[in-house]
C-alpha cells in the first residue's frame, strides 16, 4: 500500500498564506442576531421596554423617559433618569452654597450673570423640580443666550417657554423662546436652535442684568 502525498512548493504555499480571506458575510446568523431582544440601554434608571441588538438609532431609546441626564451644577458628575435628577438636585446641593435659583411657573424674576466668570445659571421650579439652565456665551459682536431644561425628549415630558429680557436703563431687550430639553450642559453654543443676542453697545461691562419668565406651556411665550 503506498501513501501519495501531493508536493506543494515553497513558493505556492507562501502564496497560500498571503491570500486574504475577503469579506464572509454569515446572512442567516446576521439575521438570528438582528431578531435578538435585548433590554433598553436605560434599563438600569428604571425602563422597561426592549430593542433589537445593535438597533443603535432606536425610535423608542430616542424618546425614552429613563434617558440619563445630568446634574447642571458645576463640578458634579451625577447622572440618572429625569425624576431621579430632580430629587439628587433638591438633596445634594444647598441653593444658597450653590447660587441656585428657585422659580415659580409664570412669575417673572430678575438675576444677574458676570459673563466673564459666571457664564451659567441654574434654576429649579419649587413645586416639581425642573432645572431650567440659562448660558452666555460671549463672542466678538456681543452676547448669545440659550435657556434649556434638563430632561429626556420623551412623549409626556413637559415642554416650556420664556420670556427673556435684558435690562438697562433706558432700553430693554426682549425676546420669546421655546425653552430645549437636553440630557446634559455643553460649553459649546448650539447656534442653530433659538437664542437670544446681545450686541456690544447694551453691555456695560461684564454685568449683565436680566429677567426671565418660564411657562409650563412651550408656545405660551414664544409669540411676544
Amino acid at each position: 500500500m503506498f501513501l501519495i502525498v501531493p508536493f506543494v512548493s515553497s513558493h505556492s504555499r507562501n502564496q497560500s498564506i498571503r491570500s486574504p480571506i475577503g469579506d464572509i458575510r454569515c446572512r442567516a446568523m446576521e439575521k438570528v442576531i438582528e431578531a435578538t431582544i435585548v433590554p433598553c440601554p436605560n434599563a438600569k434608571y428604571g425602563c422597561k421596554e426592549s430593542t433589537t441588538y445593535g438597533n443603535e438609532s432606536s425610535s423608542h431609546e430616542k424618546v425614552c423617559v429613563f434617558a440619563r441626564c445630568f446634574c447642571p451644577v458645576q463640578n458634579c458628575n451625577y447622572g440618572g433618569s429625569y425624576t431621579d435628577l430632580k430629587g439628587h438636585a433638591n438633596a445634594a446641593h444647598s441653593w444658597k452654597e450653590y447660587g441656585l435659583i428657585s422659580f415659580v411657573f409664570d412669575r417673572p424674576l430678575i438675576f444677574g450673570m458676570d459673563i466673564n466668570k459666571k457664564k451659567m445659571v441654574v434654576f429649579r421650579e419649587e413645586q416639581d423640580g425642573d432645572l431650567v439652565v440659562v448660558q452666555a456665551f460671549k463672542g466678538t459682536e456681543g452676547v448669545s443666550v440659550t435657556v434649556s431644561c434638563i430632561a429626556p425628549l420623551a412623549p409626556g415630558i413637559r415642554k416650556l417657554s420664556c420670556s427673556l429680557a435684558k435690562l438697562n436703563q433706558y432700553t430693554t431687550l426682549r425676546l420669546g423662546l421655546r425653552v430645549k430639553n437636553i440630557q446634559k450642559v455643553s460649553e459649546q453654543m448650539q447656534f442653530e436652535d433659538g437664542f437670544m443676542f446681545i450686541p456690544s453697545y447694551m453691555l456695560s461691562g461684564d454685568h449683565m442684568k436680566m429677567q426671565i419668565c418660564i411657562g409650563s406651556d412651550e408656545y405660551k411665550y414664544i409669540h411676544i
